[in-house]
């Protein structure tokens, strides 16, 4: 690993890890001490591996591989586990736009099954996901990829507004994408 992507591995650890303890102090009271905001780490992944198994998953996302990509490539990434107590709730991975203007969201999940924040996490995610791009300088978040128009529902309710890319939701091989975004 070339020393400019660990200085900025160490710096922007830094900004993710504020991003935390921002989103953590802003939780309502409730989840006060039983909800905690990590980065990704190898439990986190040990924990997502088993949401492979299950029937009501979503999505086919990797995450052991997808992390691996994001953290050898990505320094200024953003990332974070959602834990309850001992339970994984839910992932997300992100980075900025290369002029780091925007902050765009490429993968987040919720534990299919037995999740104690099920409604919750999204918001959860929202919240640290907005902090981190306002501590990098970015004036909008992009949420891709919205699997869903039920997701679409949900993001335009917390403020985002949808562009609609030139293929289906079924399409992997989009050529613009679609997303959501909001200004900061």
């Amino acid at each position: 690993m070339q020393a400019t992507h660990l200085d900025a591995e160490r710096r922007y650890e830094l900004y993710r890890s504020e991003s935390r303890q921002y989103a953590q102090a802003a939780l309502p009271q409730k989840y006060k001490g039983v909800v905690s905001l990590k980065g990704i780490d190898l439990l986190s992944l040990a924990r997502a591996k088993a949401w492979e198994a299950s029937e009501r998953r979503e999505v086919d996302w990797n995450w052991t591989k997808g992390y691996e990509v994001y953290s050898l490539r990505y320094p200024k990434r953003f990332e974070l586990a959602i834990w309850k107590d001992d339970i994984l709730c839910g992932l997300s991975i992100g980075r900025p736009s290369y002029n780091g203007s925007r902050l765009r969201l490429d993968f987040t999940e919720r534990a299919p099954d037995n999740c104690p924040l099920r409604g919750q996490v999204m918001q959860i995610n929202l919240l640290a996901a907005e902090s981190y791009a306002l501590r990098i300088g970015a004036d909008e978040m992009r949420i891709m990829h919205p699997s869903n128009q039920e997701l679409v529902n949900y993001y335009s309710r917390h403020g985002y507004k949808y562009v609609k890319g030139t293929m289906d939701f079924d399409d992997a091989h989009e050529r613009n994408p679609h997303y959501l975004y909001k200004r900061l």
